[in-house]
Formats: C-alpha cells, structure tokens, sequence
C-alpha cells in the first residue's frame, strides 16, 4: 500500500484560486446576459491589494459612459450598492 505524502495548500493560494473561479463566473455571467438580454455591459472590477483591474465591454464603441452622460441620462440610471444583491425576506 503507497502513502502519497500529503499535500499542503497555502491558505493564500487557496484564496487567490477562489478569487479567479469567482472573478472567470462574473464575467461569463455578464457576458451570458449581455448576449441574452441584448444589454450593453462594462464591468470594471479593481482588486484592492494588488490594484490589478479587470475589464469586460460588450460594447467598446459606446461604452463606458462619462459620469457626466450617466447623469444626464433619461430614464436616470438605477444606482446599485453591493447590500442590493441580497435577497429579502
């Protein structure tokens, strides 16, 4: 009977591998309903220890749009807070 020796996993390489599982289903989700919603999507997510940024533009040649065309946009666009997402009883 072999023992394979035990491997040992960093807790911070754990988390990074989480982050980038995490960070790869954002995206094809974004993208998922972007193609299936027909709905333009620019998702920036900027990590805060590294500051290493991530972009996904479904539509590069309209978007992003300046805060200033958000502001003046009609209907006023729905500004939405991380506690949002949660579901509520």
């Amino acid at each position: 009977m072999d023992v394979q020796p035990e491997v040992r996993t960093n807790p911070a390489d754990a988390v990074n591998q989480k982050a980038r599982r995490r960070r790869k289903s954002l995206f094809k989700k974004a993208s998922e309903y972007s193609s299936e919603c027909n709905a333009d999507i620019h998702l920036v997510l900027r990590m805060k220890k590294s500051g290493k940024i991530f972009v996904l533009a479904s539509n590069t040649k309209d978007w992003p749009l300046s805060q200033h065309q958000l502001r003046s946009y009609h209907p006023t666009p729905i500004q939405m807070y991380p506690g949002d997402t949660e579901s509520k009883p």
